[in-house]
């Protein structure tokens, strides 16, 4: 079989295709592609005749750009029914061009504009997917023109190309709603990166992304989406697996989140979440979004004030993997209310044998949980602190929040601008 080391899917639709004495057999209309291959393999043509017929590449003697040759007579040739491809079969015009590919090194999404094949031992194999303009322009016929035009000027029309040896297929049950993924598998972008794909792509594609992801990875791009697209994903996927993301988020952005939710949904979740978890977001639910109690999160550390440093950091060696921030630790009396605050620094510093009581600090800055989210963030920058605790009127630590919180706030994921925006 001879193959021009250089040819593009576009380059072959419409060509013809004859047999060994040179009479007409019909264009190519498709090629069939075997996926599961770092380089897939080009199994047959799909033939524009009136058959409609696949024409299997034991069949083909020659492909070249100008057409196709059969190794039979036309009478002789031996086709297959394209409506029974195999299931790891696709068909590269129909099932891949025009489809959204991942770019997770830009976190964005981009269309495929064509597909570069090559000769690869005996077999014709998928070795790139054109991104870029020069692949629309060839799609369209007009590449020869815009050539000459950037010659004009000394330029080049630039390739873009991604291998597909760089490339994950993340398949939905429909291959028309097929994506690729490439350079590395999804789950290892940042979160806000992965929000930031899910946005782009269309409906079918948000599930499946979302779906692929494992449960700690979904949980930490959850709350940087959109509310609408959050409602979507939670309602659509496999219960189970909801409920598995929901648990592994901090109880407040849990607490956002289904907050965003139609009422029935969000009791429907509570109902199933974890006692505590449901318990602690069913009490966040509670404070307008634009209140100090709104922006709290209620994991963080509370320890008794009649302890050692050693004591404490014992102590917080089995409670502290729970909680959001551990760089203050805050102690209460026996009625649970706030007695002083330290530094995880100023704890590790202090000699072992040291009582609390002496080193924590004890005149300690606040805020009640109806405080506008404005005066939160005043408060922390004019006193420079990583976290706030928030308390009730009895000076009972109800959560803390922290500077992270307050960043969200002044400069918010989409999921809080979309939130402030709706009121």
């Amino acid at each position: 079989m001879v193959l021009f080391s250089e040819m593009f899917v576009s380059e072959l639709i419409g060509i013809p295709v004859v047999d060994k004495l040179q009479e007409p057999v019909g264009e190519v209309r498709d090629i069939i592609l075997s996926l599961g291959e770092k380089f897939p393999r080009v199994t047959g043509f799909l033939l524009k005749n009136p058959r409609g017929a696949v024409l299997l590449m034991g069949e083909i003697e020659l492909v070249g750009k100008q057409f196709v040759v059969t190794r039979a007579i036309k009478s002789r040739i031996v086709y297959t029914d394209y409506t029974r491809l195999r299931p790891d079969e696709v068909r590269l015009v129909r099932h891949l061009m025009d489809k959204q590919i991942v770019d997770t090194e830009g976190a964005r999404v981009i269309r495929v504009n064509d597909l570069k094949l090559a000769k690869v031992d005996q077999d014709i194999r998928l070795i790139a997917a054109d991104v870029g303009f020069k692949g629309l322009l060839r799609r369209l016929g007009w590449l020869g023109f815009f050539t000459f035009i950037f010659r004009i000027f000394r330029r080049e029309v630039p390739d873009a190309l991604i291998g597909w040896d760089h490339v994950e297929q993340l398949k939905t049950d429909m291959a028309a709603g097929r994506i690729t993924v490439p350079a590395k598998h999804i789950s290892e972008m940042h979160p806000a990166d992965i929000a930031a794909v899910i946005s782009q792509v269309h409906t079918d594609e948000k599930t499946a992304l979302f779906a692929s992801l494992t449960d700690k990875t979904a949980a930490e791009s959850l709350h940087e989406l959109e509310p609408k697209i959050q409602a979507l994903l939670l309602m659509t996927i496999d219960t189970k697996k909801a409920l598995g993301i929901l648990d592994k988020m901090p109880a407040d952005e849990a607490a956002d989140v289904l907050g965003d939710l139609p009422r029935e949904n969000a009791e429907e979740f509570l109902r199933l979440m974890k006692p505590r978890k449901a318990n602690k977001a069913r009490g966040l639910l509670k404070h307008p979004d634009e209140t100090a109690g709104g922006l709290m999160t209620t994991d963080f550390v509370v320890i008794p004030h009649n302890l050692t440093a050693q004591q404490v950091i014992e102590k917080m060696r089995a409670e502290a993997p729970e909680a959001e921030t551990i760089y203050y630790i805050y102690f209460t009396d026996d009625q649970g209310k706030l007695m002083g605050v330290i530094s995880l620094r100023d704890l590790i510093v202090a000699p072992p044998a040291t009582l609390i009581d002496k080193i924590m600090v004890k005149d300690i800055i606040t805020v009640d949980p109806e405080t506008e989210q404005n005066k939160v963030a005043a408060i922390i920058s004019k006193y420079n602190l990583v976290a706030v605790p928030v308390v009730d009127k009895e000076n009972k630590i109800m959560g803390i929040i922290t500077a992270d919180d307050v960043i969200d706030f002044i400069l918010p994921p989409i999921s809080r601008r979309i939130r402030h925006l709706l009121g």
